[in-house]
C-alpha cells in the first residue's frame, strides 16, 4: 500500500499556475516549481508526469478560473456594447499595477509556446475562439435590441475585438505607459460607437 499524499493536486496546480503566469514556461525551472509547490521532485513528476504536463494543467485551470470570471458578463444573454467597454476598460485601468506584469497567461502562452507546442496552440486557439464568441454574442444581443446597425457582422467584430484585447494584454505585460492604453481605449470606444444605430450613438445629432 502506497503512502498517502500529503498534498492536494488541485492546490498544486493552482500554485503552479501562479509561477507559470508570472515567469512563463521557459523561465520557470523545475527547482522553482519544487520550491513554490513545496513538494519534492519525485512527487511532482509522479503526480503530473512532466513540467509540460503541469504547465498544461495550469493553463487549463487559468481558463476555468480567470477567463470564466472575466467573461461571464459578456457571455450573458443580456450583454451588450457597454459590457465590452467595461471589460477592456478594466484591463486598461490596471496599467503598471503590480499585477499587470503578469499580463494574461493565455496570451503569454500564445507568444511563448503556441508557435512550437501543439497542445498549447490548441488551448490558445480555443481561448481566442471563446473570447471572439463572447464579444460576438454581446454585439448580437445589441443588434437584437436595435442598438447596433443591422449590417454589422458580429462574427468579424468578435474576432477583431479578441485580437484587440490580446494586444492590450501584451502592452500590460510590457509595462507600456498607462496613457497609451487609455488612448487606445478611447479609440476602441469610438469604434464601438460607430457600430451603433443613430438612436444609440453618442455622436448622433441632438
Amino acid at each position: 500500500m502506497g503512502r498517502p499524499k500529503t498534498y492536494d493536486p488541485e492546490t498544486m496546480i493552482d500554485k503552479a499556475m501562479e509561477i507559470f503566469w508570472l515567469k512563463g514556461f521557459h523561465r520557470t525551472s523545475t527547482q522553482d516549481l519544487v520550491n513554490h509547490l513545496q513538494i519534492n521532485r519525485y512527487s511532482m513528476y509522479a503526480e503530473f508526469g512532466s513540467k509540460q504536463d503541469l504547465y498544461e494543467a495550469a493553463l487549463a485551470l487559468y481558463e476555468r478560473k480567470m477567463v470564466t470570471s472575466n467573461f461571464v458578463a459578456l457571455e450573458s444573454s443580456e450583454s451588450g456594447i457597454s459590457d465590452i467597454i467595461d471589460l477592456i476598460a478594466a484591463f486598461a485601468s490596471g496599467a503598471r499595477s503590480p499585477e499587470s506584469k503578469r499580463g494574461c497567461m493565455m496570451c503569454n502562452a500564445a507568444t511563448e509556446l503556441a508557435p512550437d507546442e501543439p497542445n498549447s496552440q490548441r488551448v490558445v486557439e480555443a481561448n481566442v475562439e471563446r473570447m471572439s464568441l463572447a464579444f460576438s454574442r454581446a454585439i448580437k444581443n445589441a443588434k437584437r435590441r436595435g442598438e447596433v446597425r443591422s449590417n454589422v457582422r458580429a462574427g468579424e467584430e468578435g474576432h477583431y475585438l479578441a485580437v484587440t484585447l490580446f494586444g492590450f494584454f501584451v502592452m500590460l505585460r510590457a509595462q507600456i505607459p498607462p496613457k497609451v492604453l487609455r488612448d487606445a481605449l478611447k479609440s476602441v470606444i469610438r469604434y464601438l460607437d460607430s457600430l451603433k444605430t443613430s438612436e444609440y450613438s453618442s455622436s448622433s445629432p441632438g
